[in-house]
């Protein structure tokens, strides 16, 4: 039960990020003080956007962004919901549609591969 509010609460502190303006407001402070407290290794997409082993807790995540820069906490958050729509994208495969629905599937699909592409770019060079 407290990994699944585990994943909830990241959810929410990615979102809440997604919202930055230059400082973590005081929804994503509490997400975070709530998270240092967990010992869940969380799913892939978040050590991803955070370039942290697919091993890494809650915790490691909390110490992670907390040592980045507002710069790159913004660079995490647009990388986030780039790979998150991409995720949601690649899971709605249209398998009985119309060849026009399929390929504008394929589509959008390509579209976002090189945007997630080119994310990842930008987060590799803000991440270091």
């Amino acid at each position: 039960m407290k990994q699944k509010r585990s994943k909830s609460l990241l959810l929410a502190l990615l979102n809440s990020l997604a919202d930055f303006d230059g400082a973590l407001s005081e929804d994503a402070i509490e997400l975070l003080d709530e998270l240092k407290t967990r010992s869940h290794i969380f799913p892939p997409l978040y050590a991803d956007v955070f370039a942290l082993p697919h091993s890494a807790t809650c915790v490691d995540l909390v110490d992670r962004i907390t040592s980045l820069s507002q710069e790159q906490v913004a660079t995490a958050s647009y990388a986030f919901q780039i790979f998150r729509y991409y995720e949601q994208i690649l899971r709605a495969n249209p398998v009985d549609s119309s060849p026009q629905q399929k390929v504008a599937y394929e589509s959008q699909v390509e579209r976002v591969r090189v945007s997630v592409a080119r994310t990842k770019a930008a987060l590799d060079e803000s991440l270091g």
